[in-house]
């Protein structure tokens, strides 16, 4: 009698170690280039957010741009609305290629990078036309940083320089919102 209790002692213990050792399962996205990707989580609960996958689509945008004034001598200053450069919906972000976006800015693609934790990037050496109104039209460099925060929001910030004939280098920055 004394072995049966021996024997459901040493099971008993053995059967409390091994269920202890057994690692719990945390739900969570596992998926490495998602948004939120957890590294606690142990199995894949469907919930990952891919920051490429959501930039693209239609957003509405809200921008406001510096007041820009281009002075030339013995003409005058001339105000350039560079809220005219946006339209009030992006018609489509589209994807290029993996982490590669194209923005439609004025009838213009910008391509910019964007990040497994949806930061923005403008790539270096986009140029778009944009019609001054006060001399025609003039090239634009545009470069610029934000982020896309969740499925339906984001920000950027754009900064414009361009050469403007007699008036000289001309620069300005527009801070927009995304909402979808």
């Amino acid at each position: 009698m004394k072995n049966i209790y021996k024997i459901s002692a040493v099971l008993f213990v053995s059967l409390s170690i091994i269920v202890s050792s057994c690692k719990k399962e945390i739900d969570g996205c596992t998926d490495s280039s998602a948004m939120n990707y957890s590294s606690d989580a142990t199995s894949n609960d469907g919930s990952c957010i891919v920051a490429y996958d959501i930039a693209q689509g239609t957003w509405n945008i809200s921008s406001a741009c510096e007041d820009l004034v281009i002075s030339i001598p013995f003409a005058g200053d001339f105000p350039v609305p560079l809220n005219d450069i946006f339209s009030d919906t992006i018609v489509e972000i589209a994807g290029v290629e993996a982490g590669v976006v194209s923005l439609d800015v004025n009838g213009n693609d910008v391509l910019a990078d964007i990040a497994n934790d949806g930061s923005i990037t403008i790539q270096d050496n986009q140029t778009i036309s944009f019609d001054t109104g006060v001399i025609g039209p003039v090239d634009v460099d545009i470069t610029g940083s934000g982020k896309i925060e969740t499925a339906t929001n984001g920000n950027l910030t754009l900064n414009l320089a361009f050469e403007v004939p007699v008036a000289g280098p001309q620069s300005s920055s527009c801070e927009i919102t995304f909402t979808k």
